[in-house]
């Protein structure tokens, strides 16, 4: 898998789950392009349901054609639940995904339209034919069961950490879901994003940190392909290296540093007089907060990635290592 900290390139701050008043949002496109900009992003993804949105093109910001497309779910807990995937790169929505229209639906109110593929590996064939790229959306906030996502095929990741589902109902972090997929030997990746429908709120809750050789967005779909990226509620990862034993990581102040894998073999060290330290802290700020820390742990195993949490509790995620 790539590291993105050794790779040659620079960072896009990227929005990759977006919406605007084409579907359930509340400012036009252009307006939203406009207020992530303000806040300091360097990509935009505008994903809204069952539209292309086509905001004015721009020098100052990247701008990645999506969409947040649904599929039917194979084990639904209620009448017409489905669940939802989010695709970068496609250049037109399909009238008919060819899934069950029981489930298909348009909110008048809130200009909101559901419609299905049959099923998420359904969806990625279609993704596949324009060499798009999908991560399946918010699998905890859409109740996807574990197994359901495990049986299927073709999307590159999924949203690991949705900050407006983590606000309205504390249901953002996948992280359980991601996990079951390492430890199957998937080579599936994470994003994390704001899910903005209301910027005053939503805006800038998570974001996705792509590591590009050209700001345009075929770098940034490459990135996306092959998880040359980590993500983040809040602290940033400077560096994640290899070491003899372990790994080694750089990051802004940050309470603990995590190394989570298959089974039981995380490890972690922490800050603090009775922080378990599983390795060591190297660098420390006047805090007493660390900003870098090796990790022990064994070079053999299915996976390893890196959690760090900072002060607050927030948290950045690194790809699989």
């Amino acid at each position: 898998m790539v590291n993105p900290f050794l790779e040659d390139g620079v960072w896009l701050k990227s929005a990759l789950h977006t919406h605007t008043t084409l579907s359930d949002g509340s400012l036009p496109p252009d307006r939203l392009v406009q207020a992530y900009v303000d806040a300091g992003f360097d990509l935009v993804s505008i994903t809204d349901h069952w539209r292309l949105a086509e905001p004015a093109p721009r020098d100052d910001v990247v701008l990645l054609p999506g969409a947040e497309l649904g599929f039917d779910m194979l084990s639904p807990l209620y009448p017409r639940q489905s669940a939802e995937f989010l695709v970068y790169g496609l250049d037109h929505i399909p009238d008919n995904p060819g899934g069950n229209r029981d489930n298909w639906f348009f909110h008048d109110g809130e200009n909101y339209e559901v419609r299905t593929f049959a099923s998420l590996t359904s969806g990625m064939d279609w993704v596949s034919t324009m060499n798009a790229v999908a991560y399946v959306a918010h699998p905890y906030w859409n109740h996807l069961s574990q197994e359901e996502l495990t049986s299927m095929s073709g999307y590159a990741g999924i949203e690991v950490f949705n900050g407006s589902s983590e606000s309205e109902c504390g249901r953002g972090d996948s992280t359980p879901w991601w996990d079951t997929l390492l430890g199957q030997g998937r080579q599936v990746f994470g994003i994390a994003t704001d899910d903005q429908h209301y910027p005053l709120t939503d805006l800038g809750l998570a974001w996705t940190m792509l590591r590009v050789t050209e700001r345009t967005p075929q770098a940034a779909l490459e990135a996306l392909r092959t998880g040359a990226a980590y993500f983040s509620e809040g602290p940033s990862l400077h560096e994640i290296v290899d070491a003899e034993g372990g790994i080694e990581v750089a990051c802004s102040p940050a309470r603990s540093v995590l190394v989570q894998a298959q089974e039981e073999w995380g490890t972690s060290v922490n800050a603090g007089r009775a922080g378990r330290r599983q390795g060591r802290i190297l660098e420390q700020d006047g805090d007493g907060l660390i900003t870098r820390a090796f990790v022990e742990t064994p070079d053999d195993l299915r996976f390893r990635r890196v959690t760090v949490v900072d002060s607050g509790g927030r948290r950045a995620w690194s790809n699989p290592l």
